[in-house]
Protein backbone atom coordinates (compact mmCIF):
# COMPACT_ATOMS: atom_id res chain seq x y z
CA UNK A 1 0.00 0.00 0.00
CA UNK A 2 1.53 3.34 -1.01
CA UNK A 3 2.51 5.61 1.84
CA UNK A 4 0.27 8.57 2.44
CA UNK A 5 1.05 11.89 4.04
CA UNK A 6 -0.35 12.05 7.58
CA UNK A 7 -3.72 13.70 8.04
CA UNK A 8 -2.48 15.80 10.94
CA UNK A 9 0.72 17.82 11.15
CA UNK A 10 2.70 18.66 14.28
CA UNK A 11 1.82 21.99 15.86
CA UNK A 12 4.66 24.45 15.63
CA UNK A 13 5.33 26.19 18.89
CA UNK A 14 4.95 29.91 18.36
CA UNK A 15 7.91 32.03 19.30
CA UNK A 16 7.58 34.97 21.69
CA UNK A 17 8.88 37.50 19.16
CA UNK A 18 6.12 36.48 16.72
CA UNK A 19 3.49 37.46 19.31
CA UNK A 20 5.22 40.82 19.72
CA UNK A 21 5.24 41.33 15.95
CA UNK A 22 1.55 40.43 15.66
CA UNK A 23 0.64 42.82 18.49
CA UNK A 24 2.46 45.73 16.87
CA UNK A 25 0.98 44.82 13.47
CA UNK A 26 -2.51 44.89 14.99
CA UNK A 27 -1.94 48.21 16.75
CA UNK A 28 -0.69 49.70 13.50
CA UNK A 29 -3.63 48.31 11.50
CA UNK A 30 -6.07 49.75 14.07
CA UNK A 31 -4.21 53.10 13.82
CA UNK A 32 -3.56 53.04 17.56
CA UNK A 33 0.05 53.28 16.50
CA UNK A 34 0.40 55.94 13.79
CA UNK A 35 3.18 56.39 11.20
CA UNK A 36 5.88 58.46 12.89
CA UNK A 37 5.07 57.20 16.40
CA UNK A 38 8.13 56.16 18.37
CA UNK A 39 8.14 52.81 20.14
CA UNK A 40 9.36 52.64 23.75
CA UNK A 41 13.07 51.84 24.16
CA UNK A 42 13.99 48.16 24.04
CA UNK A 43 14.35 47.69 27.81
CA UNK A 44 11.11 49.55 28.56
CA UNK A 45 9.16 47.64 25.91
CA UNK A 46 10.47 44.34 27.29
CA UNK A 47 9.24 45.32 30.77
CA UNK A 48 5.83 46.39 29.46
CA UNK A 49 5.35 43.13 27.55
CA UNK A 50 6.88 40.92 30.23
CA UNK A 51 9.40 39.37 27.83
CA UNK A 52 13.16 39.33 27.38
CA UNK A 53 15.06 42.06 25.60
CA UNK A 54 16.25 39.38 23.17
CA UNK A 55 12.66 38.70 22.11
CA UNK A 56 12.01 42.43 21.65
CA UNK A 57 15.21 42.81 19.65
CA UNK A 58 14.25 39.93 17.33
CA UNK A 59 10.72 41.33 16.90
CA UNK A 60 12.14 44.74 15.92
CA UNK A 61 14.46 43.08 13.42
CA UNK A 62 11.54 41.26 11.79
CA UNK A 63 9.32 44.36 11.83
CA UNK A 64 12.10 46.34 10.19
CA UNK A 65 12.56 43.68 7.51
CA UNK A 66 8.79 43.74 6.90
CA UNK A 67 8.93 47.51 6.45
CA UNK A 68 6.60 48.23 9.37
CA UNK A 69 9.15 50.09 11.50
CA UNK A 70 12.23 52.17 10.84
CA UNK A 71 15.20 51.89 13.19
CA UNK A 72 17.10 55.18 13.36
CA UNK A 73 20.49 54.81 14.98
CA UNK A 74 20.69 56.84 18.17
CA UNK A 75 17.12 58.07 17.79
CA UNK A 76 14.84 55.07 18.28
CA UNK A 77 12.37 52.86 16.44
CA UNK A 78 9.48 54.50 14.57
CA UNK A 79 6.28 53.18 13.01
CA UNK A 80 6.14 53.43 9.23
CA UNK A 81 3.16 53.45 6.87
CA UNK A 82 1.85 49.88 6.96
CA UNK A 83 3.04 47.82 3.95
CA UNK A 84 1.32 44.75 2.51
CA UNK A 85 0.76 42.34 5.46
CA UNK A 86 3.43 39.68 5.90
CA UNK A 87 3.28 36.80 8.32
CA UNK A 88 5.95 37.21 11.07
CA UNK A 89 7.13 33.64 10.52
CA UNK A 90 7.95 34.61 6.93
CA UNK A 91 9.59 37.85 7.97
CA UNK A 92 11.87 35.92 10.31
CA UNK A 93 13.33 34.07 7.32
CA UNK A 94 14.29 37.22 5.42
CA UNK A 95 17.99 36.52 5.80
CA UNK A 96 17.69 33.07 4.20
CA UNK A 97 18.77 32.57 0.61
CA UNK A 98 15.80 30.31 -0.12
CA UNK A 99 13.39 33.13 0.66
CA UNK A 100 15.39 35.45 -1.57
CA UNK A 101 14.72 33.07 -4.47
CA UNK A 102 11.02 32.90 -3.53
CA UNK A 103 10.93 36.68 -3.47
CA UNK A 104 12.63 36.85 -6.86
CA UNK A 105 10.02 34.47 -8.28
CA UNK A 106 7.26 36.76 -6.99
CA UNK A 107 9.00 39.77 -8.51
CA UNK A 108 9.27 38.03 -11.88
CA UNK A 109 5.58 37.10 -11.97
CA UNK A 110 4.45 40.59 -10.97
CA UNK A 111 6.98 42.77 -12.76
CA UNK A 112 6.62 41.06 -16.15
CA UNK A 113 2.96 42.11 -16.08
CA UNK A 114 3.79 45.55 -14.75
CA UNK A 115 6.29 46.30 -17.50
CA UNK A 116 3.69 45.25 -20.11
CA UNK A 117 1.26 47.79 -18.63
CA UNK A 118 4.01 50.42 -18.58
CA UNK A 119 4.52 49.88 -22.31
CA UNK A 120 0.87 50.76 -22.83
CA UNK A 121 0.58 53.63 -20.36
CA UNK A 122 3.93 55.36 -19.84
CA UNK A 123 3.90 58.98 -20.97
CA UNK A 124 6.75 60.52 -22.93
CA UNK A 125 7.59 62.57 -19.83
CA UNK A 126 7.80 59.43 -17.65
CA UNK A 127 10.06 57.77 -20.22
CA UNK A 128 12.37 60.79 -20.16
CA UNK A 129 12.39 60.68 -16.34
CA UNK A 130 13.48 57.04 -16.50
CA UNK A 131 16.22 57.94 -18.98
CA UNK A 132 17.44 60.73 -16.69
CA UNK A 133 17.47 58.25 -13.79
CA UNK A 134 19.60 55.81 -15.77
CA UNK A 135 21.96 58.59 -16.82
CA UNK A 136 22.48 59.53 -13.17
CA UNK A 137 23.04 55.86 -12.40
CA UNK A 138 25.71 55.62 -15.10
CA UNK A 139 27.51 58.54 -13.51
CA UNK A 140 27.25 56.97 -10.05
CA UNK A 141 28.62 53.64 -11.31
CA UNK A 142 31.55 55.42 -12.94
CA UNK A 143 32.35 56.85 -9.48
CA UNK A 144 32.17 53.39 -7.93
CA UNK A 145 28.83 54.06 -6.25
CA UNK A 146 26.91 50.79 -6.71
CA UNK A 147 24.36 50.88 -3.89
CA UNK A 148 21.47 48.44 -4.26
CA UNK A 149 18.72 50.89 -3.30
CA UNK A 150 19.39 53.08 -6.34
CA UNK A 151 19.30 49.97 -8.55
CA UNK A 152 15.68 49.45 -7.50
CA UNK A 153 14.51 52.93 -8.47
CA UNK A 154 13.91 51.98 -12.10
CA UNK A 155 11.53 49.21 -11.04
CA UNK A 156 9.59 51.73 -8.98
CA UNK A 157 9.43 54.18 -11.91
CA UNK A 158 8.10 51.42 -14.18
CA UNK A 159 5.40 50.59 -11.64
CA UNK A 160 4.40 54.26 -11.38
CA UNK A 161 4.00 54.37 -15.16
CA UNK A 162 1.13 51.85 -14.87
CA UNK A 163 -0.96 54.53 -13.08
CA UNK A 164 -2.11 51.78 -10.71
CA UNK A 165 -1.44 52.72 -7.05
CA UNK A 166 -1.99 49.13 -5.88
CA UNK A 167 0.79 47.87 -8.15
CA UNK A 168 3.03 50.73 -7.02
CA UNK A 169 2.45 49.72 -3.39
CA UNK A 170 3.20 46.06 -4.14
CA UNK A 171 6.45 46.93 -5.90
CA UNK A 172 7.45 49.25 -3.07
CA UNK A 173 6.95 46.43 -0.56
CA UNK A 174 8.83 43.91 -2.72
CA UNK A 175 11.67 46.39 -3.14
CA UNK A 176 11.92 46.91 0.62
CA UNK A 177 12.00 43.16 1.24
CA UNK A 178 14.55 42.68 -1.54
CA UNK A 179 16.77 45.44 -0.17
CA UNK A 180 16.75 43.93 3.33
CA UNK A 181 17.54 40.41 2.15
CA UNK A 182 19.83 40.98 -0.83
CA UNK A 183 22.25 43.15 1.11
CA UNK A 184 22.67 40.30 3.61
CA UNK A 185 23.74 37.84 0.90
CA UNK A 186 26.05 40.16 -0.99
CA UNK A 187 26.32 40.67 -4.75
CA UNK A 188 28.91 39.85 -7.38
CA UNK A 189 31.05 42.87 -8.37
CA UNK A 190 29.59 42.77 -11.89
CA UNK A 191 25.94 42.75 -10.76
CA UNK A 192 25.33 46.55 -10.64
CA UNK A 193 26.61 47.07 -14.19
CA UNK A 194 24.60 44.12 -15.51
CA UNK A 195 21.49 45.47 -13.81
CA UNK A 196 22.09 48.86 -15.43
CA UNK A 197 22.31 47.25 -18.88
CA UNK A 198 19.08 45.35 -18.32
CA UNK A 199 17.37 48.51 -17.07
CA UNK A 200 18.41 50.40 -20.20
CA UNK A 201 17.07 47.56 -22.36
CA UNK A 202 13.78 47.59 -20.42
CA UNK A 203 13.46 51.32 -20.97
CA UNK A 204 14.14 50.96 -24.70
CA UNK A 205 11.39 48.32 -24.95
CA UNK A 206 8.98 50.72 -23.21
CA UNK A 207 10.05 53.54 -25.53
CA UNK A 208 9.40 51.27 -28.55
CA UNK A 209 5.98 50.27 -27.11
CA UNK A 210 6.94 46.61 -27.56
CA UNK A 211 5.19 44.51 -24.88
CA UNK A 212 6.75 41.19 -25.91
CA UNK A 213 10.24 42.66 -25.85
CA UNK A 214 9.64 44.36 -22.49
CA UNK A 215 8.38 41.12 -20.93
CA UNK A 216 11.31 39.21 -22.38
CA UNK A 217 13.95 41.62 -21.12
CA UNK A 218 12.38 41.74 -17.66
CA UNK A 219 12.29 37.93 -17.59
CA UNK A 220 15.97 37.70 -18.56
CA UNK A 221 16.83 40.33 -15.93
CA UNK A 222 15.18 38.22 -13.22
CA UNK A 223 16.78 35.01 -14.50
CA UNK A 224 20.20 36.68 -14.46
CA UNK A 225 19.68 37.70 -10.83
CA UNK A 226 18.61 34.15 -10.00
CA UNK A 227 21.79 32.75 -11.53
CA UNK A 228 23.84 35.30 -9.61
CA UNK A 229 22.22 34.24 -6.32
CA UNK A 230 22.62 30.53 -7.07
CA UNK A 231 26.28 30.99 -7.96
CA UNK A 232 26.79 32.70 -4.62
CA UNK A 233 25.26 29.71 -2.84
CA UNK A 234 27.87 27.34 -4.21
Amino acid sequence: MPSQSPLFQPIRQRRVYEDIVRQIQALSAERRLQPGDRLPPERELADILGVSRTSVREAIRVLSAMGLVEVRSGDGTFIREAPTPIDPAVGARLSERTLLLDLLEARRVIEEEIVALAVQRATDEEIEQMQALLKRRDQALSRGDADLETDLHLHHYVAEATCNPVLVSIVRTLNEMWLQNREATGRAPTSPQKAQEFHQAILEAIRMRDEALARGVMHRHMEDMKEDIERGAR
